[in-house]
């Protein structure tokens, strides 16, 4: 009978590792490429900046900075690559996934472990960010491991290890994204609760402790968070659009580059046969506190991120910043997937998952590898001359150009006024921003004017009175998140 077993484990083991490796390879088809759009520009802008000068251009932007930080260590060693930073967010998910290997099979049972791996790999919204060089893969790494040691500090394992890696990963939490902030915070607290319920004097000791060292810690960032949070409630980009909205929050996981609507019903039908099965768990009297914890955490981010809405008078709920706590989805997904008696229910959901995973991959793989995706920047690099200027008119294109094209004097006209002059300095030291175009009249020579939307834009920047020559236009239209680019060379002053 033992026999049985432990060569039953022996092959689950080898299952796992199996899913492991393919879901990492999967996940890396889609990386070997130096596209980018304006967000994943503004992450290789800052990379190029040291410590000191991303913790300052950092705090008039909206995220923490320890991920800027680790893309500047990249930097160094990698000479700039794109494609290192996009292997930096592999390795993230990579980790999470081993997490499921290494911690949730030890603490929750093979079964746990491995779906737990399987969907760390394969839900689609994640094969989306092990590709994107932004902080959300290393945030939800570090938030499961946050929870996840909570969990074994939670259940009476209260080693100075479990300690350690807790706060520590807390700690880093705080610093690379705010609904990492608020789901360190809200476990705290929920631990801190739990220990003063069940008269656990020395945890509370600890817990206390470590939350004033966190904030001690925090205090440097804290003026930098109260002038991004008055910059927010300014106004931000991030709107309520219905239905939109709701179809993203409730099924953002499965998303990734497919119908909303779609992946709408499948989200749907996926909730109710979740919530039947831990029914079924609860009536027959099996442990369901994980799976609590784990829900009543990811709720409590999404309410805290409504308070803050509510009182900021601006909305930051936004389904990538939910992908921060996906860990706690996937958990949850995993266990009560686990204990359902229904195997075949299981491997269909598990099925229907890696499908609509390869259905985005190959929709992303198609977008990403699009030739048409380096022409603007092969056009400029091969055409601009070591004294041309360049007028950014829509930063979206203009980002992309900005961190490729990093030798000439660079301007950005932000006739809008987002207030962003500063955070926009992260492109490099080659940039300046204005937010009327009189700087454009102390130009001459060789200028490039760089929009997104029309033609004829150049023509506003330049009246009748003042001397130019119209040279040559060209437009381009990328496939990796659709930017358009009107190129357009004139020449003021007279000089050639």
């Amino acid at each position: 009978m033992n026999n049985k077993m432990e060569k039953k484990k022996t092959k689950l083991s080898k299952w796992h590792i199996a899913i492991i490796i393919i879901g990492i390879i999967f996940n890396g088809i889609g990386i070997i490429h130096s596209n980018l759009w304006f967000d994943e520009a503004y992450s290789v802008g800052m990379a190029s900046h040291n410590f000191g000068e991303i913790w300052n251009i950092g705090g008039h932007d909206v995220h923490p900075v320890l991920y800027y930080w680790i893309l500047s260590i990249i930097n160094v060693i990698s000479g700039g690559s794109v494609i290192a930073y996009r292997i930096f967010s592999l390795i993230c998910i990579a980790l999470l996934s081993i997490l499921g290997y290494t911690h949730i099979r030890k603490d929750f049972g093979e079964k746990t472990g491995i779906l737990f791996s399987f969907f760390a790999l394969f839900l689609p919204e994640i094969c989306i960010f092990a590709n994107e060089i932004r902080m959300y893969s290393l945030a939800v790494l570090l938030v499961t491991i946050c929870a996840i040691y909570a969990y074994r500090i939670f259940k009476g394992d209260t080693s100075w290890k479990n300690w350690i890696i807790f706060e520590i990963s807390s700690l880093a939490c705080l610093y690379v994204h705010y609904y990492g902030l608020m789901a360190a915070g809200l476990i705290h607290v929920i631990m801190l609760i739990n220990f003063i319920k069940n008269h656990r004097l020395q945890s509370i000791k600890r817990i206390i402790l470590f939350g004033i060292a966190l904030v001690m810690l925090y205090i440097p960032w804290l003026v930098y968070f109260v002038s991004q949070l008055e910059h927010v409630a300014k106004g931000f980009w991030i709107g309520f659009e219905f239905p939109n909205t709701i179809i993203e929050l409730l099924s953002y996981q499965y998303i990734g580059n497919l119908n909303y609507y779609v992946c709408f019903s499948i989200s749907i039908l996926l909730y109710i046969y979740l919530g039947v099965q831990l029914h079924k768990i609860k009536k027959a009297k099996e442990d369901i506190l994980p799976v609590k914890l784990s829900i009543g955490i990811y709720l409590a981010v999404i309410i805290a991120a409504v308070l803050i809405t509510v009182l900021a008078k601006t909305s930051i709920i936004f389904y990538r910043y939910l992908f921060v706590i996906t860990g706690l989805y996937i958990f949850t997904l995993s266990f009560i997937l686990a204990k359902s008696k229904n195997k075949k229910m299981v491997t269909l959901i598990c099925i229907v998952t890696a499908v609509l995973a390869i259905a985005s991959n190959v929709k992303m793989i198609e977008v990403n590898y699009n030739s048409e995706n380096t022409k603007p920047i092969e056009y400029l690099n091969e055409n601009i001359q070591p004294n041309d200027v360049i007028v950014y008119t829509d930063i979206g294109s203009g980002s992309i150009v900005a961190v490729n094209v990093t030798n000439n004097k660079q301007y950005y006209y932000n006739e809008e006024d987002w207030g962003v002059q500063e955070a926009y300095k992260a492109f490099g030291p080659q940039m300046d921003t204005y937010v009327t175009p009189d700087f454009i009249n102390e130009l001459s020579g060789r200028i490039w004017i760089v929009d997104g939307t029309s033609d004829a834009c150049y023509k506003k920047y330049f009246s009748d009175e003042q001397q130019y020559t119209y040279v040559s236009q060209q437009s381009f239209s990328t496939k990796y998140h659709e930017y358009n680019y009107v190129i357009t060379l004139v020449e003021k002053d007279g000089t050639k």
